[in-house]
């Protein structure tokens, strides 16, 4: 005896086809759903110039960035990165005592200290955070303080030790040759 499939009726065959085809979309689309970056990077953060490539490890793909500036108490400067709504990285300047360092101001801030911490004089930096110290900066309603520079990252999985170590590094001297600084 020979093997003879059934026939299968036009419209059955239609279904499958349209089936198979809907499954196949579904699966591409999901694989690049919400991973692409809809928005330019910002070239400054809050009015300091910085490298949009030094920005672009920490802030996650979606359709808009913003970037709002916040004075919360006396001489601390805000500016919240969010993107499509969600916080994604906090950059701030503050002053603080003299004799404080980085590790003091580190101590207090959120993010700064997970993961490795890499630490210097005027450096401390991990893959979510850093702290800087700006040098040379004074302000006469600030006369026993130093002006330091803080990054956090709160968007998740969203971290490198290296990039952090360059942003910091190039906020912080940005700020230095900024109106903060006389």
């Amino acid at each position: 005896m020979k093997y003879a499939p059934l026939p299968l009726s036009t419209t059955l065959r239609r279904l499958a086809i349209l089936m198979a085809s809907l499954a196949v979309g579904t699966a591409l689309s999901g694989c690049s759903s919400g991973e692409e970056r809809e928005y330019s990077l910002p070239q400054s953060l809050c009015g300091v110039p910085v490298d949009p490539d030094l920005l672009a490890p920490f802030l996650p793909p979606g359709e808009r960035v913003s970037a709002r500036q916040t004075t919360p108490n006396g001489g601390t400067q805000r500016c919240n990165v969010s993107v499509d709504g969600e916080l994604a990285l906090v950059a701030g300047r503050l002053w603080w005592e003299k004799t404080g360092g980085v590790v003091d101001v580190a101590a207090v801030h959120a993010q700064v200290n997970k993961g490795d911490v890499i630490t210097g004089d005027d450096l401390l930096y991990s893959g979510t955070g850093a702290v800087g110290k700006v040098e040379g900066c004074t302000d006469s309603t600030h006369p026993d303080q130093a002006l330091f520079t803080v990054l956090q990252v709160f968007a998740s999985g969203r971290e490198s030790s290296s990039t952090m170590k360059r942003l910091v590094t190039e906020y912080t001297g940005q700020v230095q040759k900024g109106s903060d600084c006389t």
